[in-house]
This record gives C-alpha cells, structure tokens and sequence, in this order.
C-alpha cells in the first residue's frame, strides 16, 4: 500500500477515480488515502496531481472499542 495526497484542487475528482476502480482504498484526514499501484496508474493516467508520503509519517487513527 502507498500513501498519497491529493490535491485540493483534484481531491473530489480523484476521489471518485479512486472509489470506481474496484480496488479497496484506505481514506484519512487531510485528503491521504492509501491506495495500490494499480490506483497510481489510474490517477496518471487520469493526470490528477498527488504526493507520495513515507508510510512512517502517516498517522492512523486509532481504533476504539463500542461499550
């Protein structure tokens, strides 16, 4: 899994790209998403604007447990 941030002004656009591609997507704060290689290709060939982030300066929420 790579994660990516969209750009503002891409974000809905690449969103929806994301979403029909059939392949699961991981969406967190801040417009990142963690998405497979086969999304990336997707988004370029697309030519939506996005950074890669290192996986270790991305923050996952923490899961909490239903009482």
């Amino acid at each position: 899994m790579v994660f990516i941030r969209l750009s503002e002004k891409c974000d809905a656009r690449g969103f929806l790209v994301l979403a029909k591609s059939g392949f699961p997507i991981v969406c967190l704060p801040d417009n990142v998403y963690g998405v497979g290689k086969e999304q990336l290709k997707l988004l370029k060939r697309q030519k939506m604007s996005y950074k890669t982030l290192p996986a270790n300066s991305v923050r996952l929420p923490k899961v909490s447990l239903a009482a």
